[in-house]
């Protein structure tokens, strides 16, 4: 993920450099072609004026569709980083008082909290249609709380909590157990919305759409543009057409690349989600919380 403007920049001229490439070799040979046929492509410079505002209007509503699917698929996560902090914080307070529970030895809490550990490294695999081998803890887990490996796991992670829960918990710590399973019911919601983003295409009918007509504005732009010919024919200003076409043709190309980029969050690139990184912050957060209870058990 791209943390300081000045990756940004560096990435922007990744992303520019080959537009400007193209776009410069293809006024460069329009020109050549003017200065055969002798000013007879050019048109109206009017036309091109509405046109590009067309095109403009194009590239502003799907780069705006683009960040607010990027900027929702970011606050998902955040809500997991919020729900799993809180959720493995009352695990500990909620397990360490004897009187809530039936089963409170540190070693249970411990694998508890890896269960959750192990939901946010499911679910970020899933997110990334990853397969990971299981480690021999997380199979053991498996084996602990008799989750299914054939079905969905993330949800047989929280069902396996779940019924965990109802289990442990006395009759009389029914606040305690009905907090917890509020923040199952969380999880599932942030699930749910992470797949809504994964599993729906980004408006592809309308991404072709925008791609074909920014191509065909690009390859239009010469004949807009018109012929450069201040100081007369002898001046050879009519090589600055090549960096104006280049530099117009870039800047719309870019931003459609862009959009594309941001409205696919959860893709492993620059401009994705780090989707990893939350999940590793996740996982430090509750290792502290394990080890925590180490100490408080010594």
């Amino acid at each position: 993920m791209i943390t300081s403007e000045k990756q940004g920049f560096v990435h922007l001229l990744k992303i520019a450099f080959p537009f400007a490439i193209a776009t410069s070799a293809y006024a460069t040979l329009f020109l050549i072609a003017e200065e055969i046929l002798g000013d007879k492509l050019y048109t109206a410079g009017q036309l091109g004026a509405v046109f590009g505002m067309a095109v403009a209007f194009f590239l502003g509503f799907r780069m705006n569709s683009a960040y607010d699917r990027w900027w929702e698929a970011r606050k998902i996560f955040g809500e997991l980083t919020n729900n799993s902090r809180s959720f493995v914080n009352k695990i500990y307070a909620y397990y360490s008082n004897k009187k809530n529970v039936s089963k409170a030895d540190k070693f249970y809490i411990q694998q508890l909290i890896s269960l959750e550990q192990f939901y946010v490294k499911q679910l970020t695999n899933e997110i990334k249609n990853r397969l990971v081998k299981l480690s021999d803890e997380e199979q053991q887990l498996f084996t602990l709380f008799s989750i299914n490996s054939q079905n969905k796991i993330s949800n047989e992670i929280l069902m396996a909590l779940s019924i965990a829960f109802e289990k442990d918990f006395h009759s009389s710590a029914f606040s305690e157990k009905a907090d917890l399973m509020q923040h199952i019911n969380r999880f599932y919601d942030i699930q749910g919305k992470a797949e809504r983003i994964k599993n729906t295409p980004f408006l592809k009918i309308y991404s072709a759409f925008t791609r074909l007509i920014v191509w065909v504005y690009v390859a239009l732009i010469p004949l807009f543009i018109g012929d450069i010919d201040l100081g007369g024919e002898n001046s050879h200003l009519e090589f600055l057409t090549i960096p104006i076409v280049a530099m117009i043709s870039t800047a719309f190309l870019t931003i459609n690349r862009l959009a594309n980029l941001y409205g696919e969050p959860f893709l492993d690139s620059k401009t994705s989600i780090s989707v990893d990184k939350i999940c590793q912050t996740i996982v430090q957060n509750c290792d502290e919380v394990k080890n925590k209870l180490n100490t408080m058990n010594q």
